[in-house]
């Protein structure tokens, strides 16, 4: 349904967009169109005609582009309610990549389903030589126990990790932390 709506909201768009240059058309080169001679007679009425069609398809696109709503984690706590920006949960769980020496990038995604789940997809790419599997299973302990010790949202459903790519290592940085965990095989 909703490509239907879209289809059609390109061709109301697309044709009114088409509409009014054409009656542009009209005056500014000194075409005549059909069009613009069988609707509307006099050059003034074609000029506000055209402009007006021009401007609503431009006014419409302009303001139809939907907000990004922003989206909240909310969870009961004996003092009350507690909402927490779904983007900034995300910013928070980026930040534990500098906790892992074999993690070069991290992107987190938290998600919730209708049933009330928190579901967090964590998008990495590692150094070449990490033990993918001790890092993903220390990563999915880290990142539940500092969202419920940080954060207080205790009820995870699922950690997935997903290993977007591994890159071969660079030279450690000189502003890299010392405490990093180390999940590189031994040379």
């Amino acid at each position: 349904m909703n490509i239907l709506h879209g289809l059609i909201k390109g061709i109301l768009s697309v044709g009114l967009l088409i509409f009014g240059l054409l009656l542009l058309t009209n005056l500014v080169v000194a075409l005549q169109t059909p069009l613009g001679d069988f609707l509307i007679n006099d050059k003034l009425g074609q000029f506000l005609a055209g402009i007006s069609a021009v401007f609503l398809v431009l006014l419409y696109w302009l303001t139809a582009v939907p907000a990004k709503e922003e989206h909240f984690l909310t969870f009961e706590n004996e003092g009350g309610a507690i909402s927490i920006s779904v983007k900034a949960v995300n910013d928070f769980l980026a930040k534990l990549a500098d906790e892992f020496a074999g993690i070069i990038r991290l992107r987190a995604d938290v998600a919730t389903s209708r049933n009330g789940h928190i579901d967090v997809r964590l998008d990495v790419s590692v150094k070449a030589g990490t033990k993918v599997q001790q890092l993903s299973q220390v990563l999915q302990q880290r990142v539940r126990e500092s969202m419920r010790d940080n954060l207080g949202i205790a009820e995870i459903h699922a950690v997935k990790v997903n290993v977007s790519s591994i890159v071969i290592a660079e030279k450690p940085a000189s502003g890299r932390s010392a405490d990093r965990a180390d999940w590189q095989t031994e040379a």
